[in-house]
C-alpha cells in the first residue's frame, strides 16, 4: 500500500508541475519580446521600410538585375541566407518578411495572401524594382505567381520551390505531434516550446541531420513574438475563405515567363505527386523541374549550396537569353 501511495503522490506532483508549466506558457512567461528578437535578427544589412501602414523588414544586398525572394508560411527572410550569399555576388538580392511573419508589422487584420500580394506590389512599385526574377517557397511561391499574373511587366522569370496552387492536402504526422498541436491549439495558443520546432522541422527535412540548431533558434524566436499566433490564425482563416476556395490555377495560366521548379521529393506537406499538376497549370510558360530525392520542404535550407547553384544557373540563363516563347513544356532532372 505504501508503494501505491508514493506512486500516487509522484503522479500528482507530475500533474501539478505540468499544469503549472502550461499555465506559465499561457501567461506569456516564456515568450521573447519583439524588441529582443529584432535586436538579435535585424542587424545590418537589415532595414525597415514603411509601405503604407506596414513596417516591412527588408534585406537588400548586391548589385545587378533584381532577385526578389518571398519566404514560406511560418518562416521569414532567414530561409534565404544560403541562396542570398550565392546570388548577391552577381545580382541585387532583395528579401522581405511578408506579414504576418518575421519582423514585419502590419497593424491591420490580415486579408490573407491576397492582401500580402498588395503589400508586395506596393513595395515593388515604391522601390522601382523591374526585370525581376522572383524566388518563392511554398506559400511564398503562390504569392509570387499571384503577383506575376497581376504585374507581368515587372517580372522576367520565376524560381519556385514546393509550390501549392491549390489548398495543400492534410499532412500526416506522428500521434505525439498531433497531441502537441492539440495542446497548442486548445491550451497554450500563444506559445510553442523549442523542442516542438526541432521536431516539426525535422519532419519537414528529407534528411533531418541537416537541420541546424540556429535554424531552430530563429524559428522559435520569430514565431513566439507576443501576438504572432493570433495574427497567423487570422491570416490562415482569410485564406480559407478566399484563396483556397479556387486556388491560383487561373493566375498560373497567365504566366508567360520562364519558370524553374525546385522540388524536394521527400516533402510531406506538398508531395511529389503534385508536380505534374503544378506544371500543367503553367499552360503558357516554359517550366524546368529539378528534383532533389533526399530533400524535404525546404531545399534552400536543407541543401543550400547545391540548390543555390542550380538557381544561379537558371538566373544566369534567363539574363543571357531572349524572352522565352509561350507554350508549356517541362524538363525534369534529379540532383
Amino acid at each position: 500500500m505504501a508503494v501505491i501511495k508514493w506512486i500516487g503522490i509522484f503522479v500528482g506532483v507530475l500533474v501539478v508541475a505540468l499544469a503549472l508549466w502550461l499555465l506559465s506558457m499561457r501567461l506569456g512567461m516564456w515568450n521573447p519580446s519583439y524588441e529582443e528578437v529584432r535586436q538579435k535578427y535585424a542587424g545590418p544589412p537589415s532595414k525597415f521600410v514603411k509601405v503604407g501602414d506596414v513596417n516591412l523588414h527588408v534585406r537588400d544586398e548586391g548589385t545587378g538585375p533584381v532577385v526578389l525572394m518571398l519566404h514560406s508560411s511560418m518562416s521569414n527572410l532567414s530561409i534565404w541566407d544560403g541562396w542570398a550569399d550565392i546570388l548577391k555576388k552577381k545580382y541585387r538580392v532583395v528579401r522581405i518578411d511578408w506579414p504576418p511573419y518575421g519582423l514585419s508589422q502590419d497593424p491591420k487584420p490580415s486579408t490573407g495572401t491576397i492582401g500580402v500580394a498588395k503589400i508586395v506590389a506596393d513595395f515593388v512599385q515604391q522601390q522601382n524594382l523591374t526585370d525581376m526574377t522572383i524566388v518563392g517557397s511554398s506559400s511564398g511561391a503562390t504569392l509570387a505567381v499571384m503577383y506575376t499574373a497581376a504585374h507581368p511587366e515587372r517580372v522576367k522569370a520565376l524560381a519556385l520551390s514546393t509550390l501549392p496552387l491549390s489548398a495543400p492536402p492534410p499532412t500526416e504526422i506522428p500521434l505525439i505531434d498531433t497531441a502537441i498541436v492539440w495542446t497548442h491549439d486548445n491550451l497554450v495558443p500563444n506559445y510553442n516550446p523549442r523542442f516542438w520546432y526541432k521536431r516539426s522541422l525535422s519532419l519537414l527535412y528529407g534528411t533531418p541531420s541537416r537541420l541546424k540548431p540556429e535554424t531552430v533558434d530563429w524559428y522559435w524566436s520569430m514565431n513566439n513574438i507576443p501576438g504572432k499566433f493570433e495574427r497567423v490564425s487570422t491570416y490562415y482563416k482569410a485564406n480559407t475563405g478566399s484563396l483556397w476556395k479556387s486556388g491560383a490555377g487561373d493566375e498560373a495560366a497567365k504566366i508567360r515567363v520562364p519558370i524553374l521548379l525546385q522540388w524536394g521529393d521527400k516533402d510531406i506537406v506538398l508531395p511529389i505527386s503534385r508536380v505534374p499538376d503544378a506544371v500543367a497549370k503553367f499552360s503558357n510558360a516554359t517550366v524546368e523541374v529539378i528534383h532533389y530525392p533526399d530533400v524535404g520542404h525546404y531545399p534552400m535550407m536543407e541543401l543550400p549550396e547545391q540548390t543555390g547553384q542550380d538557381l544561379l544557373s537558371f538566373v544566369d540563363r534567363v539574363h543571357a537569353s531572349a524572352p522565352a516563347r509561350a507554350g508549356a513544356q517541362a524538363s525534369t532532372g534529379a540532383r
